[in-house]
């Protein structure tokens, strides 16, 4: 790897990148690629000193890794390739960081990220961790040493029928790369592990099929070091109250679990190790499950706050000073997420929104200047992007659905054409940010609703567990509450709808025009599944005959041996016959989440019964695109598509 001091690049960085106010906005259409472009920047992060700034930036076509000097402006591109893009950088210590590599113009198999890999700020030192086995990073102590934790699974079987496998926890050096075990007695199965402050392996959560219930069960294991032997302080099956732990607070003692006791959301909580049960909740928030946003002092180590991925973003602060540091930066850029990295005296502000899709800045506080340093896609024009607003609604059967709403700017909300843009999933969730999907149709007039129907994560058990077994029955039903609701109010023109997603998403669109033919004018399935049935069966899908098949999928979808009927009359396969509207369908060939067979059982049984089919696969793709030219391709063809069947006529 190259190196070389790039005093344009950290001009270019630091003074000229990042645009603070745009003209006003042209009326042309916004082009297409540049919803679809990946990033021209990104990753900053500081130094645990914050000297020095870590970003990933443009050379010869590429992303690359480069650190900047902030005393000297001076900046040094420590990782760059024709053939892949740098990723997911992380400092080490002051003079050491780590890294990974992907292709991101590359198909499927192409862009699968490799690493991580480990380089000084110098340039030397370079040093292949992931040589010896494959790893993931658990966690990097910052303590001025070389070392991270990682977990592999090198010493275990793979995963079975009955379990997800297991993982070990080591130490790595890596200077030379050199690991030592710390889990050689192992509690077994272990899916997450928990680390305290001096890299000393505490807590595990295992979790594996109960033969005697078909559902998972959590087991977790503690103990006082690594030297100490592992003893079980909770056991229980998955969807009963239970608590997994998910950090050390700086002491080294206070160990913090997530749970649900018997409330609606996932809360945080200090563990009572003598009671073996939760002992003071921290933060709850009443419509959101608490997950992993745990925000530390990078000097202290001290949990400080969280993050919340709330209707909207949230941060929450249990110390006074940061929190005060929070006020700042929100009034300053209000109506966006603003988080901070704090390293010595220097922080790094990063903010972005629903029309933003990302900038930094520097703020030092000797000074009490704010500096901008770079725009993650400037060809993007805020003014030019429409508001993705928060909703609530009432589905037929009194449950409350939130989801969001995006008009298009600049036209009055009456009579709009409509696209409802369904998640996959189905057990996962639409989130509040800058999504390119959403803003290419705002921009070419359509208005675009994204609930978060019964099933959806993150947002309560009781919204999740009410679509348990209701594809095509309650689950589909939301969408179209939804979609009434908008009309109702004269937003949406009911004659100018269309449904689309992926995964489930299409799924949803197919059933849709199966159930509701009057309601939507066509639909747009990309990557979706069109029988439940074949979840299970075919062979070749990740999901077959595996654990999460045998012990959660049946719960969640149903049950090829218990449920026919209801999997009969859910499988938009089987009920292609009442399908009359067009529809565009577009897989990937090497998807194995759900293999092309989904669609071309669908696509054979349209086309015989004379329903307009627009039939699309990407070679080399899997489950979604990750060419930015296939990702461009399939925007100008559902553009196109809608446009033919519900956009303006002139």
């Amino acid at each position: 790897m190259k190196h070389r001091i790039l005093h344009s690049i950290a001009l270019g960085l630091l003074l000229a990148t990042a645009p603070l106010s745009y003209a006003a906005a042209e009326p042309k259409l916004v082009p297409i690629e540049d919803f679809f472009t990946r990033p021209q920047y990104g990753s900053p992060v500081l130094s645990p000193n914050g000297d020095k700034l870590s970003v990933i930036t443009p050379v010869n076509g590429r992303l690359a890794l480069a650190v900047i000097d902030l005393k000297t402006r001076e900046a040094n591109v420590l990782a760059s390739s024709k053939l892949w893009d740098a990723s997911g950088v992380r400092w080490i210590n002051n003079n050491r960081l780590m890294f990974h590599v992907q292709d991101t113009k590359g198909t499927m198999e192409q862009a699968r990220g490799q690493g991580p890999f480990a380089i000084n700020a110098d340039g030397s030192g370079f040093r292949n961790l992931a040589e010896k086995m494959s790893i993931s990073v658990l966690d990097v102590p910052q303590d001025g040493s070389n070392d991270i934790l990682v977990t592999s699974s090198k010493r275990s079987p793979g995963a079975g029928q009955d379990d997800f496998g297991n993982s070990d926890v080591y130490l790595m050096d890596t200077s030379n790369g050199r690991t030592r075990l710390l889990t050689f007695n192992n509690p077994g199965k272990v899916a997450e592990w928990v680390v305290d402050s001096k890299k000393q392996v505490r807590a595990a959560v295992s979790f594996y099929g109960d033969k005697a219930t078909g559902r998972f069960k959590y087991k977790v294991s503690y103990r006082e070091n690594n030297d100490a032997a592992w003893r079980t302080i909770t056991e229980y099956l998955m969807d009963d109250e239970g608590y997994a732990p998910i950090a050390f607070d700086a002491d080294d003692k206070t160990m913090l679990v997530v749970g649900r006791n018997k409330e609606d959301t996932d809360g945080l909580y200090t563990w009572d190790f003598e009671a073996g049960k939760p002992k003071e909740l921290l933060f709850r928030h009443p419509e959101a499950d608490f997950q992993q946003g745990i925000i530390r002092d990078a000097a202290s180590r001290k949990i400080v706050g969280i993050s919340i991925n709330a209707h909207k973003p949230e941060i929450h602060y249990f110390n006074e000073q940061w929190a005060k540091w929070q006020a700042e930066f929100d009034a300053t850029f209000p109506g966006s997420l603003n988080t901070i990295q704090k390293r010595g005296e220097r922080m790094l502000v990063t903010t972005s929104s629903d029309i933003e899709p990302g900038r930094a800045f520097l703020y030092e506080a000797a000074t009490s200047t704010l500096e901008p340093l770079l725009s993650y896609k400037p060809e993007i024009n805020p003014e030019q992007m429409s508001p993705m607003q928060t909703v609530k609604y009432v589905a037929r059967d009194g449950l409350t659905i939130p989801g969001y709403l995006t008009l298009p700017k600049d036209k009055a909300a009456k009579n709009l054409p409509l696209v409802a843009f369904i998640h996959g999933g189905p057990h996962a969730r639409d989130s509040w940010g800058f999504d390119p999907s959403v803003q290419h149709m705002a921009s070419r007039g359509y208005a675009v609703l994204q609930p978060n129907f019964r099933m959806s994560t993150g947002l309560g058990w009781k919204l999740h567990r009410a679509g348990w077994k209701q594809w095509g029955l309650a689950m589909q039903d939301d969408i179209t509450d939804g979609v009434n609701w908008l009309v109702k109010q004269g937003i949406v023109d009911p004659k100018r709808v269309c449904i689309m997603g992926a995964s489930y998403g299409g799924y949803a669109t197919m059933y849709g025009l199966v159930k509701d033919p009057d309601l939507y004018q066509c639909g747009i399935n990309f990557v979706g599944v069109t029988d439940i049935n074949m979840l299970f069966s075919v062979a070749w899908s990740d999901t077959a005959d595996s654990a999460w098949s045998r012990y959660r999928q049946k719960d969640l979808h149903g049950d090829p041996d218990k449920d026919v009927e209801y999997m009969k009359k859910s499988s938009a396969l089987e009920n292609a016959s009442r399908i009359t509207k067009p529809v565009m369908m577009a897989y990937g060939s090497e998807d194995i989440r759900v293999p092309l067979v989904h669609g071309e059982k669908m696509r054979d049984k349209l086309r015989k019964q004379g329903t307009p089919v627009e039939w699309i696969v990407y070679a080399g793709e899997g489950h979604g695109w990750t060419k930015l030219e296939n990702q461009v391709d399939f925007a100008k063809q559902v553009e196109n598509f809608l446009g033919k069947y519900i956009g303006d006529k002139k």
